[in-house]
């Protein structure tokens, strides 16, 4: 299998996507895009115990959808069992990556994060 398969290829930390196209993802505002345009993710209802999808709006879900595909492929390709930091990495690299698939801007909060990320990851 090549290289360009992997979430994350071996000699650095670019991510792969499975199609195998490069992802542009920065976790950084660059120079045309200064982070302006992203908004904070909107409840449409309040959490009752458990984080849950259905707490967020539609557009969220769409999102969710694509970026834990994505996070499952990470842990896949790269590693079945990242330590905390590094699961809560990619789970900002795909919710952004799923942001652009999507094409809308949310921005990542510890909830969508988790949502991201299986329960054994985040704690």
């Amino acid at each position: 299998m090549a290289d360009t398969t992997k979430c994350f290829r071996e000699d650095t930390d670019d991510c792969f996507l499975p199609s195998g196209r490069q992802s542009w993802v920065s976790l950084e505002p660059t120079t045309e895009d200064d982070g302006k345009d992203w908004r904070q993710p909107h409840k449409i209802q309040e959490t009752k115990g458990r984080i849950a999808a259905r707490d967020y709006e539609v557009v969220l879900h769409q999102i969710l959808k694509h970026a834990t595909g994505l996070f499952c492929a990470c842990l896949v390709a790269k590693n079945i069992y990242p330590d905390h930091m590094m699961a809560i990495s990619w789970a900002q690299e795909v919710w952004t990556e799923g942001c652009i698939h999507i094409e809308a801007k949310v921005r990542y909060n510890n909830e969508i994060v988790q949502l991201v990320s299986p329960k054994p990851y985040y704690h």
